[in-house]
């Protein structure tokens, strides 16, 4: 595997590990807002909580089976990333200011190893 492919991996499961916490982190201010009557505008909330542990999911089953060199796990993660760039380059644009940096920082990295000519190689067997 070459190096570039390995550090991608490992930011694919640094990403992975952030969106769980992300996720269940999301779902426990949902409970606590409903808990406390206020469940108006919680769905959005949920959905975005849910969806962040879809996430997380494909790309826990992409880092373990990263290894078969299967060519649909390295764009599966190269469409997650530019996904998750351009919502944080969006977060950035609105005001997101310093805390949005590592949501493009890691996602650079990924696409940058995923994307590159030695991945395509390898994934192509």
């Amino acid at each position: 595997m070459p190096k570039n492919v390995r550090l991608a991996l490992v930011g694919v499961w640094v990403q992975a590990v952030l969106n769980v916490v992300a996720g269940f982190l999301l779902l426990a201010v949902v409970s606590d807002a409903v808990d406390h009557g206020q469940d108006e505008g919680t769905g959005l909330l949920r959905f975005v909580a849910v969806l962040s542990l879809l996430i997380a999911g494909v790309l826990l089953l992409c880092g373990v089976f990263a290894r078969t060199r299967s060519n649909g796990i390295r764009v599966t993660v190269i469409v997650i990333e530019a996904l998750s760039l351009l919502s944080s380059v969006v977060g950035l644009l609105e005001g997101g200011g310093v805390g949005v940096v590592p949501g493009i920082v890691l996602p650079l990295v990924v696409l940058r190893g995923a994307a590159s000519a030695e991945a395509r190689n390898w994934f192509d067997k």
